[in-house]
């Protein structure tokens, strides 16, 4: 069974939190058995399986009523089940991976974060174990000029302690055109991107783009 909870603090923190039950009771290895977890525990929902808790926020300089890009954190949501719609994961992993192509210079400068904890049960040889992960992302932009922006967005794994792939932009706007520079320095999968391209929508795909991809290698 899925669950899903979402609310807002203060108009600016958004918190999300998901976690899957499992109804069945488990051996000693781990293992589910033939039983309901109503039998031993009869106010219980389920063993709880996976889990996670995410917080989000955004801040920005001029208009306030202009939107930034969703981001592959900051997603709509289906106001029935409160998951995030396949259309719109699309569009914002799409947008994540080429924030250049959509830079707002009616926004000075923006800064957003997130971050995630999250719980799953992993089994190791006869038994499981609980794992849990916390991330934090963050993307900021800066309008150089009122043609010019620069951005950056990149991770930060605290379980692990990695840094997780870093992209960065530069952007001119050209009226009913715009340039794009695109460039990922850290990370196993690292490249570099210039697109120029019309900014209608309906002519997006009418672009010039060249891109170069690099794969770093540790040899032991």
């Amino acid at each position: 069974m899925s669950i899903s909870a979402r609310t807002n603090l203060f108009e600016k923190f958004n918190i999300t939190a998901n976690g899957t039950l499992d109804p069945y009771l488990t051996n000693s290895n781990g293992d589910r058995i033939d039983k309901l977890v109503w039998s031993k525990h009869p106010l219980s929902l389920g063993r709880l399986v996976y889990g996670s808790i995410a917080l989000q926020s955004q801040f920005k300089g001029g208009n306030k009523s202009e939107k930034l890009p969703l981001t592959n954190n900051q997603q709509q949501l289906n106001p029935v089940s409160g998951l995030p719609l396949n259309e719109y994961q699309q569009e914002a992993a799409y947008i994540n991976n080429n924030p250049a192509e959509f830079a707002n210079f009616n926004i000075p400068w923006s800064l957003s974060f997130s971050y995630s904890l999250n719980y799953t049960k992993v089994r190791n040889g006869t038994s499981y174990s609980s794992v849990f992960s916390q991330n934090v992302t963050w993307q900021g932009t800066l309008n150089l000029t009122p043609k010019w922006q620069i951005g950056m967005n990149s991770s930060y794994n605290i379980t692990t302690g990695e840094l997780g792939q870093m992209s960065m932009y530069l952007t001119r706007e050209m009226h009913c055109w715009q340039m794009a520079i695109n460039a990922s320095p850290i990370g196993k999968y690292r490249y570099f991107n210039i697109s120029i391209s019309p900014k209608s929508s309906i002519l997006r795909d009418l672009k010039i783009n060249r891109t170069r991809y690099f794969m770093i290698c540790n040899w032991v």
